[in-house]
């Protein structure tokens, strides 16, 4: 697990009320798992609850924005993260989705005034997903755990 690692701790207030919808794809399963893992740590370290992240599974990217739009409808959660992995092929179907789950993602945050984090990972070779979604302190999870925090206080500083 990521305890050995270092990881930001981030003063926020009220950290066991908020809750957190996790959309991950099931295609890269362990990779996704891994990042899903570590961001779920991130988040409990930083005190919310494991009852109040859920993880609903896509299976593959091109749906993770429709469940990641449909938990921002819902209005049970603070905020979503999302993760998939994407390998460039031989044609421009790569780019396609890439773009297309990008612009999804970030319309669904600016409509619904909610946090996604984007760790849709687009990688040309197979050994960019592996180092940024393995057990290791490059972990995308990481990173999208601190950011969605962040992203909260931000939001609640405006407020």
């Amino acid at each position: 697990m990521i305890k050995d690692l270092e990881v930001q701790k981030i003063d926020i207030n009220q950290p066991e009320k908020i809750k957190v919808a996790i959309v991950q794809s099931t295609y890269h399963l362990e990779l996704n798992e891994n990042m899903v893992e570590y961001c779920k740590e991130v988040l409990m370290l930083n005190g919310l609850s494991e009852e109040n992240i859920s993880v609903h599974l896509a299976p593959g990217t091109w749906e993770v924005p429709l469940l990641a739009r449909k938990a921002a409808k819902s209005g049970q959660y603070d905020a979503i993260v999302a993760f998939a992995i994407i390998l460039q092929g031989d044609t421009y179907h790569f780019d396609m989705i890439a773009n297309e789950v990008a612009r999804s993602l970030m319309e669904t945050s600016v409509e619904y005034l909610i946090p996604v984090g984007f760790e849709i990972l687009a990688v040309n070779k197979m050994e960019e997903a592996i180092e940024r979604g393995s057990r290791n302190s490059f972990n995308k999870g990481i990173e999208a755990g601190n950011a969605i925090l962040h992203t909260l206080n931000g939001l609640r500083g405006i407020e």
